[in-house]
């Protein structure tokens, strides 16, 4: 389409000899600007696929985000309310495997943030970070519970 206006663009004028030559000058000038500037103008259809692409994506990531975060909170509250009256009941074992449950939660919220990373919502270093830490928390925690498990035993 850019090629096909430029091309239009450059063929002969009609004669202009009746014409006043100041205001042909004028328009022909205006013209040529208009047709220098046309390509970066016009946005055909693919073009404008491909420049709206990284909006979507970015759209997309937020979304999966948005609802992944809803269900990791929501998942951590019902851990921690079990947690608490596992605590009350004094049944520690059950705690403890209720909290490194709500420690999982973190690692939905790490993966869903490092999805997002990828598609450009968030830094994507930041988040394999916070993944990383997220892991050596949950692996140090594991690790107490295996060793109380066997002292106890």
């Amino acid at each position: 389409m850019s090629t096909q206006m430029l091309a239009q663009a450059g063929a002969p004028t009609p004669p202009t000899d009746a014409l006043n030559q100041k205001i042909v000058q004028a328009v022909q000038l205006s013209n040529a600007e208009t047709a220098q500037y046309a390509p970066s103008q016009i946005a055909i259809p693919p073009n404008m696929m491909i420049t709206q692409a990284a909006g979507l994506v970015a759209q997309s990531a937020a979304a999966y985000f948005d609802g992944v975060s809803k269900l990791a909170l929501a998942s951590q509250g019902i851990l921690l309310k079990e947690m608490t009256q596992n605590l009350v009941e004094n049944q520690l074992e059950k705690a403890a495997e209720d909290a490194l449950g709500v420690l999982a939660t973190d690692i939905l919220m790490g993966a869903a943030a490092a999805v997002a990373a990828a598609a450009g919502a968030m830094e994507a270093e930041a988040a394999s970070f916070a993944i990383d830490r997220i892991d050596q928390s949950i692996s140090k925690y594991a690790a107490v519970l295996q060793n109380h498990k066997s002292a106890s035993s």
